[in-house]
């Protein structure tokens, strides 16, 4: 995918021809340059120009980071003397724009005027806001004075600029992902900025280009994906039994993963990202910004008629889940088989869940047979022996020793005919590796909205204005921020050491699998 993008851009760039040589001066376009700005292709173009013009600004981008390091920081240690279920809710309550500095603003407040506070929110966060509206007072006030301080903070920061520079970046403090892969990516933002600067009409009608393009090629992808759920059977029939196993994992009940959804409950639905200032919660082991609901993840949901409605890929923390446990390889050998034949065909996905799969891959090679990635057949017997095989060996701890694997194989090798008998000899041919991506080892308070009614239906008609501006619906920030984060990743020159968006250094979350310790999915869970 990195090779079809900076295709296009050459396209692009020949398109143009001399006169935007000229404009945009004789420094060299480099191939940074191009994913770079690629990058940001699948945004919005209004998003994409603030981006932009945000780039073109490192001083700013860098002294609000190190504002929100210190924030995050003192909000974690504000919540840190209480239990990790009580942490998760106070920092899914800053998710809601204003919605602390209501509960608390005037002192404390009646059990009726909190509900008819929350009459401006989603039903989601109810009970936990009466809850800490009443209970914890004296901490949501710490809070609030903390979300006032930092504010006047950031105002302290952007006051010596033009007020349209000033409101880009006010706008991009409500899609966090967007000023923290800004910063973690600083270079490649000098980048972007500098070009802009010189031409913005160009820069943005290159991103309209590669835009108009990625539509299409993500629109094929997405019709191959379309067309296997819908035409083998198999593959189907254990999607929909993964996806039950996934969302029973994050602390649904049966029948919040039976319930039929319609378009606009789809459609409609508006995510709340975690607070910048306050960050997600510290014990995720990478930067998670939008919690998202579990058909989400899936890729699909149940229609009225209790159908199943592809509306995407499933996500990376889905697939990750998938390819993270074995007891997933054994019972579901089509449903991995289906992400191969993707993740190697015709069109290849560009998104986070190719890593995963490439990874897996490449770090179960020696176990795998020769024709694995070409030959369906034997991948889908391939996969179901190797998770057994995995299974056997596993600890109660989820690790898996490698000597013990190999002792186990060469004594039953009869019962593993479809598996690479001499792992000493990898059969299938080595590959660079890439990053990884782990999900949070978490459940998510994101909920169903009811049967009929979306989430923003719920809200009163002034604050349901105020809330929109401050969320996106699913479908659009997720693929942006799923594209953006994956061709920075390939853009940027020390893509292969550490990932650089990740948060600092966590503790890591307790394994649940073997081949590398498994997560348990993210998305959503009721309590």
């Amino acid at each position: 995918m990195k090779t079809l993008i900076y295709s296009a851009l050459l396209l692009t760039l020949t398109a143009a021809g001399a006169n935007a040589q000229q404009v945009t001066s004789h420094t060299p376009w480099t191939k940074e340059d191009s994913a770079a700005i690629n990058a940001l292709a699948l945004y919005p173009d209004s998003v994409r120009r603030e981006i932009f013009t945000a780039c073109e600004y490192p001083a700013i981008i860098v002294d609000v980071a190190s504002l929100q390091k210190n924030s995050s920081a003192a909000f974690a240690d504000l919540v840190s003397s209480y239990s990790k279920t009580k942490q998760e809710d106070v920092w899914n309550l800053s998710r809601y724009p204003n919605l602390i500095s209501r509960l608390v603003t005037g002192g404390k407040k009646s059990k009726e005027d909190i509900e008819t506070i929350l009459n401006d929110y989603p039903a989601e966060v109810h009970d936990m806001a009466l809850k800490y509206g009443r209970d914890e007072y004296d901490l949501l006030k710490k809070v609030n004075d903390l979300q006032i301080n930092t504010n006047e903070q950031f105002n302290d920061v952007i006051s010596p600029y033009p007020a349209d520079v000033q409101k880009v970046f006010t706008d991009l403090l409500q899609m966090p992902e967007v000023m923290n892969l800004l910063n973690d990516h600083l270079s490649l933002s000098v980048r972007v900025g500098d070009r802009y600067k010189r031409n913005p009409e160009w820069v943005m009608h290159k991103s309209d280009s590669t835009a108009a393009a990625e539509a299409a090629v993500n629109a094929q992808q997405l019709a191959d994906w379309q067309n296997t759920m819908q035409t083998d059977t198999a593959a189907q029939n254990e999607m929909k039994q993964a996806a039950n196993e996934y969302a029973t994992d994050n602390g649904y009940n049966q029948s919040d993963v039976d319930a039929p959804l319609d378009d606009a409950d789809i459609n409609n639905y508006a995510v709340f990202p975690y607070s910048y200032w306050f960050g997600y919660p510290t014990w995720y082991p990478y930067a998670y910004w939008y919690p998202y609901p579990y058909w989400y993840d899936w890729g699909f949901y149940y229609g009225p008629y209790g159908n199943m409605i592809c509306f995407g890929f499933p996500s990376y923390y889905f697939t990750n889940w998938y390819f993270w446990g074995p007891s997933h390889w054994h019972r579901y050998p089509h449903l991995g088989s289906a992400y191969i034949s993707h993740y190697y065909g015709q069109h290849r996905l560009n998104t986070m869940s190719r890593q995963v799969v490439h990874n897996w891959v490449h770090e179960n090679r020696a176990y795998l047979p020769k024709d694995f990635i070409h030959n369906d057949a034997t991948r889908v017997a391939a996969l179901r022996q190797y998770g057994e095989l995995n299974e056997k060996v596993m600890h109660k701890d989820g690790s898996i020793n490698l000597q013990e694997r190999n002792t186990y194989l060469a004594k039953n090798a009869a019962k593993y005919t479809a598996l690479n008998p001499n792992p000493e000899q990898p059969k299938v041919p080595d590959e660079k590796q890439g990053a990884d991506v782990r999900q949070p080892y978490t459940r998510q308070p994101v909920v169903n909205p009811p049967r009929g009614q979306s989430q923003r239906a719920q809200a009163q008609p002034q604050q349901q204005r105020s809330l929109q501006r401050n969320t996106q619906p699913y479908s659009n920030i997720q693929r942006a921020q799923s594209y953006h984060s994956n061709s920075w990743q390939q853009a940027e020159p020390t893509y292969h050491a550490a990932p650089s968006y990740s948060a600092p250094a966590r503790s890591a979350p307790a394994p649940s699998g073997g081949g590398g310790g498994g997560n348990r999915g993210g998305g959503g869970g009721r309590r």
